[in-house]
């Protein structure tokens, strides 16, 4: 038990230092193809004026922001619950095993998804960013297909952005009710957007004396975005390694 009478992580970690934690993923999160990427071709792409190019912009932005405080509180309205109710087997140490299995697999993952790998294997880690660029065309001057873009970038990045799964049960292990679950989500997901929503109002105040930044960092982040999901994922990975192992050896010592 925590010094207030809290239960411990089921990592060993205090509840207050795993809610430390949140801002860290939420900027983890805020490099996704969804959050970044897909923004960043938006403000290049649209040449029919610079605060229209950040309006279209801040709309999906908004969109996808929306999308994920509605799957998160899904999750959270049942992970809630379920937590609590299986507390004691959460924290037991055959739980502490499995967490750390799971890290040693997402540091396992993070290599074999590692762009470099990927071409080893024959692979393209840029064509994803391409396909994206062209939905991004076929979306401008559609509000309907600007929507569905924003909706398809967070179904198609929801099963695979691991840091925000991690969010959920950083939320859930935590102790909060579910409104002050739900507000703290809120936080985090207005954290993940928050890159994007800068460079769209950098994008309407300095209009074409953004080009040059934006394509730059555009193409940067087509190039390493899949970078940015192996690194997050590997990260994760470390943190529940770090966590877990020390407290597995100590009970088979």
């Amino acid at each position: 038990m925590t010094r207030d009478g809290r239960s411990g992580s089921l990592v060993g970690m205090d509840p207050d230092m795993t809610l430390a934690a949140l801002p860290i993923l939420a900027l983890i999160d805020s490099t996704s193809v969804g959050t970044l990427v897909i923004p960043l071709m938006l403000l290049v792409t649209g040449r029919d004026g610079a605060r229209r190019v950040a309006g279209r912009t801040v709309v999906y932005l908004l969109i996808i922001g929306a999308f994920y405080l509605m799957l998160g509180t899904a999750l959270l309205a049942g992970l809630l619950p379920l937590y609590r109710a299986l507390q004691g087997l959460l924290d037991s140490p055959a739980t502490l095993v499995v967490l750390a299995l799971v890290g040693a697999g997402l540091v396992v993952w993070s290599y074999y998804a590692d762009p470099k790998a990927v071409r080893r294997r024959g692979g393209d880690p840029e064509a994803s960013g391409r396909r994206w660029m062209e939905r991004v065309h076929r979306a401008l001057g559609s509000w309907r297909l600007l929507v569905g873009l924003a909706l398809i970038a967070g179904v198609i990045e929801a099963a695979s952005m691991i840091p925000y799964l991690a969010a959920m049960g950083v939320i859930a292990h935590a102790g909060l009710s579910f409104p002050m679950g739900v507000l703290v989500l809120i936080g985090y997901c207005a954290v993940m957007i928050l890159p994007g929503l800068v460079l769209a109002g950098a994008r309407a105040l300095a209009g074409a004396r953004m080009d040059r930044v934006l394509d730059r960092l555009q193409a940067w982040g087509t190039r390493n975005a899949a970078s940015a999901v192996a690194w997050g994922i590997g990260i994760i990975g470390v943190v529940l390694l770090i966590n877990t192992v020390p407290q597995v050896l100590s009970t088979l010592a």
